[in-house]
């Protein structure tokens, strides 16, 4: 045998065993998804109830990138613009609520005008949107209520439904039909129209992700609304059993806020999505600063990683 055919033939070997083992090693891909209330993102530098600077949305973006995200639900954002200076329209595709503008307010702290408070999505470009549905609904009990949004992203051969909430903030109690606060009554109308909702829906048939902001302790096993979702028919009651078509991820987790550690954001997945879930993927991303008036925005992101 000549020397150049053995080098042939060794490199060609060579070759092929690095294809099969790199086939064997490589890791199953993922796709990650992330809830994130931004805090009064703006437009412009300067504006709303979380003023920024050029650094300020410098930081965010680079935040934005280690999170190594595919479909991002972001809570509190003023308009597609915003989320244009984190997320770059040409890697993301962006979808806003449609909700008409509210009436704006003086921030607490800063005296400036508020911005908008919008839910949106920033998905990869790469990833192909079926729909999208404005959820209005959710949004009637009272108006300047968040809209939400829900997604339907085709993957392979199967469809993922994902749901972007951001519900009424105030109600922070385990039963909140226990509670005489005029928030609690708006929250309550929000459960039972979130309750009818998913119950119309194939939870233990198909992929199903609803997540947000919830300004609810949902990883409590004792709260109320939890409970709602977790019972059939309609809302936790006597005649209502265990669905068991919903997980909460967030469960026996802890948030990342220093001084309000019960997470109130939340990722919850259908019965059929479950086993597609990746084990112990949930995850609270720090920021570099966790000082709470040094923090990028007053929620961490969440994230999970799902495998198709």
């Amino acid at each position: 045998m000549n020397k150049f055919f053995k080098h042939s033939l060794f490199t060609c070997c060579a070759a092929i065993a690095l294809s099969a083992c790199s086939a064997v090693t490589d890791p199953e891909k993922s796709l990650v998804v992330v809830s994130w209330n931004i805090e009064h993102l703006a437009e412009q530098n300067g504006q709303g109830c979380k003023a920024r600077t050029d650094v300020d949305y410098e930081k965010l973006k680079a935040y934005a990138s280690n999170l190594n995200a595919d479909i991002v639900a972001l809570q509190e954002v003023e308009s597609a613009k915003a989320v244009a200076r984190i997320f770059p329209e040409k890697e993301w595709q962006i979808i806003i609520s449609d909700r008409p503008d509210s009436q704006t307010y003086t921030c607490r702290e800063s005296g400036l005008t508020s911005t908008q408070q919008k839910v949106a999505f920033a998905v990869r470009s790469s990833l192909k949107i079926n729909s999208v549905e404005q959820l209005k609904a959710i949004a009637t009990p009272r108006p300047g209520l968040r809209q939400g949004i829900k997604l339907t992203v085709q993957l392979a051969d199967e469809k993922l439904h994902i749901v972007n909430l951001h519900l009424k903030s105030g109600c922070f109690v385990d039963d909140y039909l226990d509670a005489d606060r005029e928030s609690c009554a708006v929250l309550s109308q929000q459960v039972k129209i979130l309750d009818n909702y998913l119950e119309s829906k194939q939870l233990n048939q198909e992929n199903w992700l609803i997540l947000g902001d919830f300004n609810h302790r949902l990883a409590n096993p004792n709260n109320r609304f939890r409970k709602d979702l977790f019972h059939s028919p309609g809302l936790f009651g006597d005649t209502s059993l265990p669905n068991k078509q919903l997980q909460n991820l967030t469960d026996g987790n802890t948030g990342c806020h220093p001084k309000y550690p019960a997470p109130i954001d939340h990722i919850l997945v259908s019965s059929s999505l479950s086993s597609k879930y990746k084990s112990e993927s949930l995850k609270f991303h720090y920021f570099d600063n966790m000082n709470i008036d040094d923090m990028l925005s007053d929620h961490c992101a969440l994230s999970a990683s799902f495998s198709f």
